[in-house]
């Protein structure tokens, strides 16, 4: 294994470890209002917040996990991977780290940076694993921090509530 792959895999097994139950810093940073990029208009963060909770679910719970399932399957060859990889992060490599997981968004970063170096199938899922693993942990602390409460501004509509909006269309 190159050894760029070598030091990146300690370095997001490190940070997986240090946020495993202590919050990471950039979302301490995001749950006290702070973004260093400025992200959020009209002086909020509450839609970068929705964004960026978004953006790391879909990370988690479909591009690494469906990634992973197909360099399990046997179906796509490395480089197909590698490809697919890039251009399923592609977005998120500038967005993340704007809208304040800055940590995070520089390890996805030199992981994206570092899929040419990969030379072997297993180099791919290794990686490709721990990234895996902190992305779902970023996510379950973004899901955290949250401010879930604000949902009792939009309650459900029963089906009266409902009949009566139709009769007023």
């Amino acid at each position: 294994m190159h050894e760029r792959l070598i030091a990146l895999q300690k370095e997001v097994k490190k940070h997986v470890d240090e946020i495993w139950i202590d919050e990471p810093k950039d979302v301490m940073f995001i749950r006290n209002g702070y973004i260093k990029s400025g992200a959020g208009i009209k002086n909020q963060y509450f839609t970068t917040l929705v964004m960026l909770s978004g953006e790391i679910r879909a990370l988690g719970i479909h591009i690494f996990s469906d990634l992973l399932h197909y360099a399990k399957d046997g179906s796509f060859s490395l480089q197909q991977l590698i490809k697919m990889t890039k251009k399923s992060l592609q977005v998120d490599l500038g967005v993340v780290g704007y809208f304040g997981l800055e940590s995070y968004g520089r390890l996805l970063r030199q992981y994206y940076d570092s899929l040419d170096l990969m030379e072997t199938l297993d180099e791919y899922v290794l990686l490709t694993k721990d990234l895996f693993t902190l992305t779902n942990r970023y996510q379950l602390w973004l899901h955290q921090i949250f401010p879930w409460n604000l949902s009792v501004l939009f309650p459900k509509a029963d089906i009266d509530d409902l009949r009566d909006f139709i009769k007023q269309i």
